[in-house]
């Protein structure tokens, strides 16, 4: 909550240093907020008949429109990018409250991305001693595993699978994905499945 009240502070801090380049309207005060868990365009935000589209490097907002102390404020998201499933994925916190240097510092947009399933296929293994791994994501496995879920991938987002410890007398190597070698960008209509095959 620090970094956002921080966040939203700076940028409104800025424009009050520089009304010329932040924007019209006749208020005193910059309507901004922070923004988390965007990767990338879609993001439309509205208040009070105001759209606005959340850019890059989609980490804060500020409307264009300036407005008045105590005049009402009400922030919804009008649009999601298209690794969001739907608008309420995305949520707006403290975005309706009558304006003041305290109430603009707490507002925050938060979305949840789409996750797709991300699955090594093991062949061969027949010692133990197998560990795999999707950075922080680490599975043990057992000899005679034929699949191992490891954990959802953001859409859009990288992966890479890859042997953090051979079984024991044997050797495995990782195959498929979006480079052949087990690493790649998640798709936006499939699940994606990484060969181990060990020998």
């Amino acid at each position: 909550m620090k970094s956002s009240i921080l966040r939203a502070g700076v940028v409104a801090l800025a424009c009050a240093l520089g009304l010329s380049a932040c924007g019209g309207g006749s208020g005193d005060l910059y309507l901004t907020g922070a923004v988390y868990n965007v990767t990338k365009d879609g993001l439309v935000l509205t208040n009070n008949g105001e759209d606005l589209a959340v850019t890059t490097p989609y980490t804060s907002f500020q409307f264009n429109n300036r407005i008045s102390t105590d005049d009402q404020f009400n922030i919804t998201v009008k649009s999601v990018p298209s690794n969001v499933e739907k608008i309420s994925d995305c949520i707006v916190t403290n975005g309706k409250a009558r304006a003041n240097y305290y109430t603009i510092a707490q507002i925050r947009v938060d979305c949840a991305i789409r996750q797709r399933k991300l699955t090594a296929s093991i062949v061969n293994l027949t010692t133990s001693g197998l560990v795999i791994i999707n950075g922080a994501d680490r599975k043990e496995v057992a000899a005679g595993t034929a699949t191992v879920p490891m954990a959802p991938v953001n859409e859009d987002g990288a992966y890479g699978v890859t042997v953090l410890q051979q079984p024991a007398g044997q050797t495995c190597t990782v195959s498929g994905g979006g480079n052949g070698k087990g690493a790649g960008t998640m798709g936006a209509t499939e699940d994606t499945t990484v060969t181990v095959t060990c020998a």
